[in-house]
């Protein structure tokens, strides 16, 4: 769905920047699709908000389980514990990847609106425009319940936070004593 969206924001802005004051008159329909949009974006957000968190939450807790498994476990576990924890990060990346996507071709509305031959046109679509871009200038995204915005930088921030923790845990575990006497 993020991808549709996201298609859908790159043939809007595509169609931005071919508009000049001969096409002025499909501005009215440019600025619908935008409203659209802007309402998928939106519904997305909000049906994803809740499974996005639990994401984030559950990953970091899992890589941080995971590194800890794989510097505390024998040697027989490496193989399965490195799988699991790549599949932990390509899951969080691919999610960043879509959020990082939806934010940067939301962006591009305001770019193509201005980049078209807006002065040339009429003062009403130059009014139109210029509202257009304001409107663009809050960039759709995904979060986690709000909690933190989906995008590369979450990503970081996750891989961080779970270091964190991983750290504090092994600063805390103490092995057992496993000496009979």
């Amino acid at each position: 769905m993020t991808s549709h969206l996201c298609s859908q924001f790159a043939v809007l802005s595509n169609e931005l920047r071919a508009l000049d004051e001969s096409n002025s008159l499909c501005l009215r329909d440019i600025v619908i699709k935008h409203q659209y949009i802007l309402k998928l974006s939106q519904d997305l957000e909000e049906i994803f908000r809740a499974p996005n968190l639990f994401n984030v939450l559950v990953g970091s807790l899992e890589i941080c389980a995971l590194g800890f498994s794989l510097t505390m476990g024998n040697w027989a576990q490496i193989p399965g514990v490195v799988l699991f924890l790549a599949s932990v990060f390509v899951q969080i990346l691919m999610i960043s990847v879509f959020g990082e996507q939806l934010i940067r071709e939301s962006r591009k509305i305001g770019e193509s609106a201005f980049l078209c031959k807006w002065y040339n046109m009429d003062k009403k679509s130059k009014k139109t425009i210029l509202l257009l871009m304001l409107r663009a200038n809050k960039p759709q995204k995904l979060t986690a319940y709000k909690f933190s915005v989906i995008s590369y930088e979450s990503f970081t921030k996750i891989i961080s936070t779970s270091w964190s923790y991983f750290t504090i845990l092994k600063t805390v575990y103490t092995p057992p004593d496993n000496k009979y006497e």
